[in-house]
């Protein structure tokens, strides 16, 4: 029995946020399995990976266009550098986990520029883990990052161990 924290990644923002989440979530000695998007699709030639007996689910990914990202929006950032999550995206995977998400406890978040207008697919992921019967344990959250290169701060990374190692009470 294991957490698992599913993330989506362009350019390694995110994935610096799922796993500093993965860590606060391990701090209360809840084992956790780190993953990103394209693994648990199954992608290029990766084979799908399956998860059993997960605790906890936890989801998250760049905000694209005020929501998640899409065929078009991660076609752009391929474009514009290299990227951690280069051939899927959540919006793929979720439309194949209903039977990892349904009644499990879930939490969704993102990483966005932290501009008034930025979005949230934090917001699109939790409705589509509800729409599979996935138990929200706690409101949908933003992690800021600078840009491209630049990442979360060491501050925002701090906050993502803080809402992991809160997941793992919210979940019972």
């Amino acid at each position: 029995m294991t957490a698992m924290v599913v993330f989506e990644s362009m350019f390694g923002g995110t994935q610096a946020i799922a796993e500093a989440v993965a860590a606060g979530i391990a701090s209360c000695g809840l084992p956790v399995d780190v993953v990103e998007v394209g693994r648990v699709v199954g992608d290029g030639e990766r084979a799908p990976w399956r998860a059993t007996d997960v605790l906890l689910l936890a989801v998250g990914g760049p905000t694209h266009l005020r929501g998640m990202s899409t065929n078009d929006s991660r076609t752009q950032a391929r474009a514009h550098a290299p990227t951690v999550s280069g051939l899927t995206g959540l919006d793929r995977w979720l439309s194949s986990a209903p039977d990892l998400v349904a009644d499990t406890p879930v939490a969704a978040f993102d990483t966005a520029w932290g501009t008034p207008d930025s979005g949230s697919a934090a917001h699109a992921i939790a409705e589509r883990l509800q729409a599979l019967s996935g138990k929200l344990v706690a409101p949908p959250t933003s992690f800021e990052v600078a840009g491209t290169t630049t990442g979360p701060t060491d501050a925002e990374l701090e906050r993502a161990f803080g809402w992991g190692a809160t997941l793992v009470s919210a979940r019972a």
